[in-house]
């Protein structure tokens, strides 16, 4: 059957992506008309393939996700604001079995540059559209430079322009893959190509001043060299063991001294306003702990029920500034652990790919556990996939990420080689 193929099962389920990802200037049938395109996709999938929850090892816990959205539609306050971000979530899982199903495609060998041009092409997409904040996070960072930057893109959803925490935290993805094919590169073409973009993403990185996008970099990219270099893994433990010492006697200072800035008196920078919106984000979860707020609520409930006192009331606060409180408030209990065990699959399928070896994506393997890794430290002061527009990019990653995991565990269907 053609649907066997990976690649055609790809495009169909890209194709009501959009009018999901941006169902507000779509009619109301449309995204209802997407949602049974892709129904009638995944089961016509499944008669093909003869497999109905094993398509991929995440395949329960994202099942389990889908039934939890009901609930938060069930349970927000305004379902205009939740609707639409429900149905962007489920655009990002199609998109998510979208790539990973290329794990049977024979192209997917092509991954790892793909993978480095999807970076560059990300860069030269968001930088120019990167609303940059008119005051000083990193002190090195000479603000001359950002007259001579383009600007002025604009895309549905973001008419403001991109975040810098948002563009900074989607670049920090593609560093480690980069590096890991800097290091390790299948030939002296590719080695190049990943220099090139592990140096142009480390500057536009560094333009963001998104220091918990630029924190999740540095340890991701730790990581990636102590996996891959034996010696500097000892260096790195020795590192890490100094720096927890350190921490533990001038931590708070650290800290303190790390996530203050006088950047601007509209927004949340220091530590201290983080910490009142993870106290809000749990007293959320605890009020609201099997349904959650729903999808989108946070700002409006903090404001209604849980006044903030080192924040401002015209400040802009779209979240809890912590991925996992964020999941916490708006999605409750059962959420969260959705979400955690949904991550744990990603972080065990890439690690088992990486101790195999046996595809020849080890390497890209190594690079995507590092950019899980970035995700997960950057989310413990933002909540990167807050953006939809953000959110689509990191579950594409999430979709590479089991395709690298699942390479080689299956034979290629008969279809896909014939058509690749």
């Amino acid at each position: 059957m053609p649907l066997r193929s990976p690649w055609l099962f790809g495009l169909l389920a890209i194709f009501p992506i959009p009018v999901l990802l941006f169902s507000a200037h779509f009619p109301a049938w449309a995204p209802v008309a997407a949602l049974l395109w892709l129904g009638a996709l995944a089961v016509l999938r499944s008669l093909a393939s003869k497999r109905w929850l094993s398509h991929t090892p995440a395949d329960l816990i994202l099942l389990a996700l889908l039934l939890l959205l009901p609930l938060g539609l069930w349970a927000s306050a305004d379902r205009t604001v939740t609707l639409p971000r429900t149905y962007a979530l489920i655009a990002d899982m199609a998109l998510f079995y979208a790539i990973s199903a290329q794990s049977e495609n024979r192209a997917f060998r092509w991954a790892g540059w793909l993978t480095l041009a999807a970076g560059l092409i990300l860069m030269i997409a968001t930088i120019p559209g990167t609303h940059f904040y008119p005051g000083q996070k990193l002190p090195f960072v000479d603000r001359s430079l950002y007259d001579y930057l383009p600007t002025g893109l604009r895309l549905p959803g973001d008419k403001n322009g991109f975040n810098p925490n948002m563009t900074g935290g989607l670049l920090a993805l593609f560093l480690p893959p980069a590096l890991a094919l800097s290091i390790r590169a299948e030939n002296w073409m590719q080695r190049l190509l990943a220099i090139f973009t592990f140096l142009a993403l480390s500057i536009a990185l560094l333009l963001t001043q998104s220091r918990g996008a630029i924190l999740g970099a540095t340890v991701a990219l730790v990581i990636v060299s102590g996996v891959m270099s034996k010696p500097l893994r000892w260096l790195w433990w020795a590192g890490g063991l100094l720096t927890l010492g350190i921490m533990a006697v001038k931590g708070e200072t650290i800290l303190q001294a790390f996530m203050s800035s006088n950047v601007s008196s509209n927004g949340v920078h220091s530590m201290a306003q983080r910490t009142e919106l993870w106290g809000r984000a749990i007293y959320a979860g605890m009020d609201f702990p099997f349904t959650g707020i729903g999808l989108g609520q946070f700002p409006d409930t903090v404001q209604l029920l849980y006044p903030t006192f080192q924040i401002t009331l015209t400040a802009d606060v779209p979240h809890a500034h912590n991925l996992y409180l964020q999941t916490l408030a708006e999605m409750g209990y059962p959420g969260l652990v959705v979400i955690l065990a949904f991550l744990l699959i990603l972080l065990f399928a890439l690690i088992r790919r990486i101790r195999r070896a046996q595809s020849g994506m080890d390497t890209l393997a190594i690079g995507l556990l590092g950019s899980l890794t970035a995700l997960l430290v950057h989310g413990i002061v933002d909540v990167p996939t807050y953006s939809p527009l953000s959110a689509i990019v990191i579950w594409g990653m999430f979709g590479l990420m089991m395709a690298v995991g699942m390479a080689g565990d299956r034979p290629l269907p008969a279809e896909a080689a014939h058509h690749d």
